[in-house]
């Protein structure tokens, strides 16, 4: 008797784990990967929470994004499960205000938005849920944890020159760039003389022409000019080159020839040709430009982190007394 008693717990056992088994399977199938008091949210729902919060400017990167919106959307449903229980929940009124002016904020309107969505494949209930789990949320913090954030004109003025000193540091660090360094450019002109094949006397011929057009050049701007009445002379674009990078002789020569002036003949890659001396300067890169946030700014960001902390403080008491379980271990957060 006692031994069938032991088969039968055994069986029922198997049954059990087996039971539990094809549940898993059935859960990884549909793409659950965690539920929240038994609300399940799926793999799709985190894809759609991920375009949802690009379109709201809270694009989340990294290999971390789909953990850090299954955790957004773990707290919406407590949020809004939390809102229920004390009776502030938003209402379908109250939600479509607050969409309304979510779509002001990104420049449309409601019709506007909801387009935006479904071209994005977002359904509309993922933001209605976003909306609703903000104002619960919102009502929470004030009512039964009584939350009001002060700022205190000191905070203020810390956060202010903290936010300065960041900027001047990082205006200094581009400054101190190599590359932020004034350069000198000089600025040459090619002109060529095509000679075809290797013809000695073609090539003495081309570089007299040469010489001529040396004779005459009085500046890049008379390159044309200095050409007059020789057969097929190509003149190219102005090219700049930094000083330091210019080979030294030929440095040295433009420097001896001066600015306005041109250097030549000399036996080419087409021909015969004349480097044209067209000017030097010198080039200093632009200092970065940036504002500093005004004093409203400033406190409106102070509130904000306070708020935020206070919102992290409560959010994980909230979160011990909802029943989370994770289907799938790649999303399991602490």
């Amino acid at each position: 008797m006692i031994k069938t008693i032991y088969c039968l717990a055994a069986l029922l056992c198997a049954l059990y784990l087996l039971d539990g088994n094809q549940n898993s399977a059935r859960a990884a199938g549909q793409g659950i990967v965690a539920t929240v008091n038994d609300i399940p949210i799926t793999s799709f729902d985190i894809d759609q929470r991920l375009r949802l919060l690009e379109i709201l400017g809270r694009k989340q990167e990294g290999n971390d994004a789909r953990k850090t919106a299954l955790r957004l959307m773990i707290d919406e449903v407590i949020q809004i499960a939390e809102g229920k229980k004390y009776k502030v929940n938003a209402t379908d009124k109250e939600i479509d205000a607050q969409m309304g002016r979510v779509a002001k904020g990104l420049n449309t309107d409601a019709a506007g938005l909801r387009a935006k969505l479904q071209s994005q494949g977002i359904a509309l209930s993922s933001l209605k849920q976003y909306v609703a789990a903000q104002i619960s949320f919102a009502r929470i913090l004030g009512g039964k944890y009584q939350v009001k954030v002060k700022v205190d004109p000191a905070e203020v003025d810390k956060k202010f020159a903290e936010v300065k000193q960041d900027l001047e540091k990082k205006v200094s660090t581009i400054m101190n760039d190599p590359r932020m360094k004034a350069v000198q450019v000089y600025t040459i002109l090619e002109i060529d003389l095509p000679v075809e094949g290797d013809d000695s006397m073609l090539l003495q011929a081309r570089a007299v022409e040469a010489v001529q057009l040396i004779r005459n050049f009085k500046g890049c701007g008379t390159a044309r000019a200095a050409a007059s009445g020789i057969f097929n002379v190509k003149i190219g674009k102005q090219i700049d080159a930094v000083a330091a990078k210019i080979p030294k002789p030929m440095k040295q020569a433009l420097d001896k020839a001066g600015p306005g002036k041109a250097m030549g003949p000399v036996r080419g890659p087409k021909g015969i040709q004349v480097i044209g001396f067209c000017g030097k300067r010198t080039i200093q890169p632009p200092k970065p430009k940036y504002e500093l946030p005004t004093r409203q700014q400033i406190e409106a960001a102070v509130s904000n982190e306070k708020y935020g902390a206070a919102e992290e403080k409560y959010m994980k008491i909230m979160r011990k007394t909802a029943l989370i379980e994770y289907k799938d271990p790649a999303y399991a957060q602490p």
